[in-house]
């Protein structure tokens, strides 16, 4: 309102007449223009002195104004008319100043009036580029404040000025889900360590960084990698804090491949090589899981009471399971820090031998589902919850679906193919005993708004198939008895 206000007090002095600047204007032109009209009439003057002290008279005048130039020049002529020739020379010098006299001032008026119009428009110019000036600037303004969704009010009492963000989480492709199954098991290791945890988020902003199409930032990516051999090599020991003793061997194998592959991806750098960067990027990446895997062998967190007496996973597990008339085995990594419950209910049927000759049914090409022919020998069914861990939580929620539409994504997401997860039980908040389903999701084809799976966050995921045994996976088809579940062996990692 200030800045306003400002404005029309601007406009409002330059929208009347330059009444001070006006008889200089005037008598500027004025005293052109009767010099002119003093030498074409010269001849009607028969004495040249007295000719001569009529223009020294205009000449030297400081009274003169142009509204008067009329009158002061008819007062000088009429003064010596005694010594005109003729009385017509006397007449022409008359028309001649008088026609003079009014061509000045209408002149005048224009040139005035234009200029008035012309600083009216700068002057409303200038005040609007303030005024956007200062509603844009990121500087504070004395008695601004902030508003309740983080955006600042120059102007309090203005409304209009607050402009609030648009909530558009669904809609972005980049929400902050994994698109792998390798990124999604090495952001779901709980961080121990916050240095190791640090390396690992700043290798992750280097590999989106390498994703941009045109004009990668090479020069940022080179300082990052920089950075993460820095801190490793100031404070090895902070970086390896957590490890147990036990596993010290492994975990100073594990660092020196991460600082290997950093060295690597510097030169990579260096010669602008994306395919190289990315390789080593990705081992440095998968050397840091390793670590926060040693950094932590059991889980953060305690199982609830109620479900304290189920079998649970501490850590993760790989298997092998064989289907007959597919040579190559499929690869599955069961993750134990997510969804310990669930994977350990698994890990426990397969033990049993629940799985052994379970045949497969594939549902529209998308979702292979294993269904026992044996029962578990136990009581469970009504007990295993749904249990599903938001990203970037220690504790899962247990007997409660996420929904992604308030941004509640889940640290394993089912849309990402070959995730592995469990039906549900007797309703959508409980696990079935021994039924689980692999989904072979595509976002072109089953990517709903910011290419999720309309049934994210609905089932506990506990697992996903190794990408080395996507191959094997599609060899598995539907409906004839040789398609059944041989055997799955497995292979703790803890």
């Amino acid at each position: 309102s200030t800045v306003l206000s400002m404005a029309m007090s601007l406009l409002t002095v330059t929208a009347s007449p330059p009444r001070a600047a006006g008889p200089t204007n005037y008598n500027t032109i004025g005293r052109s223009f009767a010099a002119a009209n003093m030498r074409s009439g010269q001849r009607a003057i028969t004495s040249p002195s007295s000719g001569s002290i009529a223009r020294e008279t205009l000449r030297r005048d400081p009274m003169y104004e142009a509204r008067g130039s009329r009158r002061r020049l008819q007062m000088l002529a009429s003064h010596h008319s005694t010594n005109a020739k003729t009385s017509g020379a006397q007449s022409k010098l008359r028309r001649t100043l008088s026609s003079s006299s009014r061509s000045s001032l209408s002149s005048s008026k224009e040139l005035s009036r234009a200029a008035t119009v012309g600083l009216k428009r700068f002057m409303a110019a200038i005040s609007l580029s303030m005024l956007f000036t200062v509603t844009s600037s990121f500087g504070a303004i004395p008695g601004s404040s902030i508003s309740s969704n983080g955006v600042q009010n120059h102007f309090p009492n203005v409304p209009f000025l607050t402009i609030e963000p648009a909530n558009a989480v669904l809609s972005n492709p980049n929400a902050g889900m994994a698109r792998s199954a390798t990124a999604a098991l090495r952001r779901a290791v709980p961080v121990t360590n916050d240095k190791v945890g640090g390396i690992q988020s700043d290798l992750e902003k280097a590999q989106y960084l390498l994703r941009f199409p045109n004009r990668k930032p090479w020069g940022q990516m080179s300082s990052i990698a920089q950075q993460c051999l820095a801190k490793i090599e100031l404070d090895k020991e902070g970086v390896m804090q957590g490890v147990p003793k036990e596993k010290r061997d492994d975990a100073i194998k594990v660092l020196a491949q991460v600082t290997d592959a950093l060295d690597g991806m510097q030169i990579a750098l260096n010669a602008q090589d994306s395919d190289k960067t990315a390789i080593y990027l990705s081992r440095a990446l998968k050397g840091t899981s390793e670590l926060e895997i040693l950094q932590c062998p059991t889980l953060p967190y305690t199982i609830p009471p109620a479900y304290s007496k189920l079998p649970k996973l501490q850590g993760r597990a790989t298997l092998n399971v064989k289907f007959q008339g597919v040579e190559t085995p499929i690869e599955i990594v069961v993750d134990g820090y997510s969804a310990p419950l669930t994977s350990g209910n698994f890990l426990d049927n397969v033990n049993n031998g629940v799985y052994k000759g379970s045949k497969i049914a594939i549902a529209d090409k998308t979702t292979m589902f294993v269904r026992p022919t044996l029962k578990p020998d136990n009581d469970r069914g009504a007990l295993l919850p749904l249990e599903v861990r938001l990203k970037d939580e220690f504790l899962p929620d247990y007997r409660q679906s996420l929904d992604v539409t308030n941004g509640d994504y889940p640290a394993l997401p089912l849309s990402i193919y070959g995730a592995v997860a469990m039906t549900h039980g007797a309703d959508d908040t409980l696990n079935a005993p021994a039924e689980f389903f692999i989904y072979k999701f595509d976002r072109a084809s089953m990517g709903g708004l910011g290419g999720l799976s309309f049934e994210e966050g609905q089932f506990s995921v506990f697992g996903y198939v190794s990408e080395s045994s996507h191959d094997a996976l599609e060899a598995v088809k539907d409906g004839t008895d040789e398609r059944v579940l041989l055997k799955m062996n497995e292979s703790m990692n803890q």
